[in-house]
């Protein structure tokens, strides 16, 4: 985009030579050459006070707010690069990112949300869409209030599709982020007690979700059949597709391989899939119902399933000389949790099942109960040892009456207790934890460079 042009959308005051930029950028550290900086006010930091960085990494604009610097600093500061100032710069940000919206011309805008899978599902429908067409879609998980603008306002605006990932720990984020995006398909994939802090009660969580079918734009939806009478009133008028026990999409075949290949059967074919677990299932039940839903033929997609590589952290299968460590290490939730352990209890070939788990965060109230299951529910399953690290999994603990359990709130302690008795050989191992417990730690000591 020109200088000019967008000083002129945004109603600015433009200083230095015009330029045209490329893309957006919000982070002094990470921009790149030719792209647009906009200083955002932060927590802890105001962006106006890295501009001089921006500029130094290649950056050849900026926004500032009015008042932010003053005039020797501007006319230092456009030496080299243009400015555009403004009254506020988020919301400047966000005007950038609908103008990208509005000149979207392709078949249709994708988002998906969910308390578990949603990176996969939004993954998996890009890497499928994207073996017929163009596509765009979330880099990494950029799915919040600030995450979802940058993603769009950077939009390849010639793409076929679009698919983007909604993330909210609170009521109305999903409101926010789809007046932004309009999108034309949205996909729900699941509801359970992930930021429950947040949002204060299951309820709450419910209706937040449910944002994600408010916009007029959205025509066609893609959710689970058991929680379908939820959002029944909010569907009446668009083309549901359902996923699941009973739905019009349902996986019923699956086994979960001694290679780490999850093997699915569609239509009377089996396929196989670079990952593990009942999440990777779900999600492959989602994106092909987002492919009935766009009325695309499922079987011109099913054979690309097998390229679809997921990513990191996401029940990451690890093979080993003999053993094999899954590395769910990303998040974790109780809804992610118990699957990824029945997902454990069902893979094949192995004598021995072992849990290496760290706290859920973000749980509120709701912490120690929700520890407690955990534990009931490995109690109940064929896993043979269990290790728990943080302080929440204690309680995981106490429910753990006959199995081997180890507990320990010191990382490096509970890390060399692993690598000196754990056999490997003929084990399966699931790591997992939330974001904050760097459950990735803990892989060297099974034989694997943290990655």
């Amino acid at each position: 985009m020109f200088s000019l042009k967008l000083a002129s959308l945004l109603r600015g005051k433009h200083y230095g030579l015009p330029r045209t930029f490329k893309g957006i950028s919000i982070n002094s550290k990470t921009v790149g050459g030719r792209e647009l900086f906009i200083p955002l006010k932060g927590n802890k930091n105001d962006g106006h006070t890295f501009i001089g960085e921006a500029l130094k990494r290649g950056a050849v604009g900026f926004l500032f707010e009015r008042g932010k610097l003053d005039k020797r600093r501007i006319e230092l500061l456009t030496r080299r690069a243009f400015a555009i100032e403004v009254e506020n710069t988020f919301e400047a940000f966000k005007k950038i990112a609908r103008l990208r919206r509005g000149e979207f011309k392709g078949k249709g805008i994708i988002a998906v949300t969910g308390s578990a899978g949603k990176t996969t599902t939004k993954e998996l429908i890009a890497h499928l869409l994207g073996s017929g067409f163009s596509v765009y879609k979330t880099p990494g998980n950029l799915n919040s209030q600030v995450g979802l603008p940058l993603a769009l306002a950077n939009a390849d605006a010639d793409a076929d599709y679009w698919v983007f990932e909604l993330g909210a720990d609170s009521r109305g984020n999903i409101s926010a982020l789809v007046d932004l995006l309009k999108p034309t398909l949205s996909v729900l994939t699941s509801l359970g007690k992930a930021h429950i802090e947040g949002f204060g009660n299951f309820e709450n969580l419910v209706s937040a979700k449910g944002e994600i079918f408010f916009p007029p734009t959205v025509r066609r939806a893609v959710l689970p059949k058991e929680v379908f009478r939820f959002y029944r009133a909010l569907l009446k008028d668009k083309k549901v597709i359902l996923t699941g026990k009973g739905g019009d999409i349902e996986i019923t075949r699956y086994r979960f391989l001694r290679n780490g290949k999850t093997l699915i059967e569609v239509g009377g074919k089996g396929i196989e899939i670079p990952l593990l677990g009942e999440g990777i299932v779900k999600s492959a039940e989602f994106t092909l119902g987002v492919l009935k839903a766009l009325e695309l033929p499922l079987e011109e997609f099913l054979e690309v399933f097998r390229t679809f590589k997921g990513e990191w952290g996401r029940m990451q299968p690890l093979l080993g000389e003999g053993y094999l460590v899954i590395n769910d290490a990303y998040n974790a939730n109780p809804l992610s949790v118990a699957s990824a352990i029945r997902t454990l209890s069902k893979i094949e070939g192995y004598r021995r099942r072992v849990l290496i788990l760290g706290d859920m965060l973000e749980l509120g109230k709701d912490a120690e109960c929700e520890h407690l299951k955990v534990g009931e529910l490995i109690e109940s399953s064929p896993i043979e040892a269990v290790y728990l690290y943080g302080n929440l999994t204690r309680f995981t603990c106490k429910a753990i009456k006959t199995k081997r359990c180890f507990y320990s709130a010191d990382k490096k302690l509970l890390m060399e207790i692993i690598a000196n008795s754990e056999p490997r050989s003929g084990t399966v191992y699931l790591v997992k934890g939330s974001r904050g417990m760097g459950m990735e730690e803990f892989l060297p000591a099974l034989g694997f460079e943290e990655i």
